[in-house]
């Protein structure tokens, strides 16, 4: 199926993974957000909605106050093709990278606001495999402590067997009132959706079982050719240790030939800010919202 010729939009279909992932193989992403598995899966959250602008793809978040888009992919005029849509819609771009913020930071017609809690965290992949140094004798302990304490099983997930994480994320929402809380409860879809597609959108991933029961997920796949992004980490919130010991397990097996492991953003959540912290980041990629001033 073709993608609508702006101003003509359309909802995201999984037929357009091959037109993405094009876009993305030719210019890799740094942000966390331009994988075809985030953007389908999100797609309900963001009342996704897709366009092609002189050959840019053109990705529209409606909203009842003002629509948002993202930072257009692929090749073209990108400068011309956020300003005509700008212009057009009295919109904003949101999440917008460092290399596109640059595009309009001389031009005083354009407002350019950091959006702290979107920026995504990068690691080392070896200092998350390694965890090397005093600022992780915690992890490491912690680690060392479950494993001599637990029986468990580490199991790589495929096709084939993604879908018995299903149980595990209902029972993981039973304890976190999913369905009571907007976010987790598109986070619960979203996790829907990359198990019913985990071959098709190139996912790797793993779970820890134990005594028969699965209690930790992790799922990801490539961002770049240097980086690995997680999509999702979740654990059994009443097993201490279980999120850092299958994220160390998950890495120091499917995360060594990247240098670097995106786990994405914070949305402002404290505890969430505080754990992605404590693993000590290399870097912020940091994400920006532009719109017009009013003229």
């Amino acid at each position: 199926m073709s993608i609508d010729i702006y101003p003509k939009f359309r909802e995201l279909k999984t037929s357009d993974a091959a037109v993405f992932n094009r876009a993305f193989k030719d210019n890799p992403p740094m942000i966390s957000e331009f994988t075809f598995t985030n953007l389908y899966s999100w797609r309900r959250a963001y009342s996704l909605r897709v366009s092609l602008f002189d050959g840019l793809i053109i990705l529209c978040s409606e909203s009842e106050s003002r629509e948002r888009f993202f930072n257009p992919v692929g090749k073209g005029d990108m400068k011309a093709a956020v300003e005509k849509i700008l212009k057009d819609s009295g919109g904003i771009f949101f999440r917008l990278p460092e290399e596109a913020r640059a595009l309009f930071a001389e031009d005083k017609r354009f407002r350019i606001e950091p959006d702290r809690d979107s920026w995504d965290y990068l690691y080392s992949a070896s200092d998350l495999i390694n965890l090397p140094g005093r600022k992780y004798d915690g992890k490491r302990n912690l680690i060392k402590k479950f494993k001599s304490e637990r029986a468990y099983e580490y199991i790589i997930l495929d096709a084939g067997n993604a879908a018995s994480c299903l149980d595990f994320e209902e029972a993981w929402c039973s304890v976190k009132n999913c369905d009571k809380v907007e976010g987790l409860s598109q986070e619960k879809r979203a996790i829907k959706d990359m198990v019913e597609n985990f071959s098709s959108f190139g996912l790797v991933g793993a779970a820890i079982q134990i005594s028969g029961v699965i209690r930790a997920l992790v799922i990801a796949q490539e961002l770049s050719p240097d980086t690995m992004v997680i999509h999702i980490l979740k654990a059994d919130p009443a097993i201490s240790a279980l999120y850092q010991t299958i994220l160390q397990e998950f890495l120091s097996r499917a995360g060594v030939s990247f240098r670097y492991v995106n786990m994405e953003q914070d949305l402002g959540i404290e505890g969430l800010r505080k754990a992605k912290l404590s693993y000590h980041p290399c870097s912020m990629i940091n994400k920006y919202t532009l719109s017009l001033f009013e003229q």
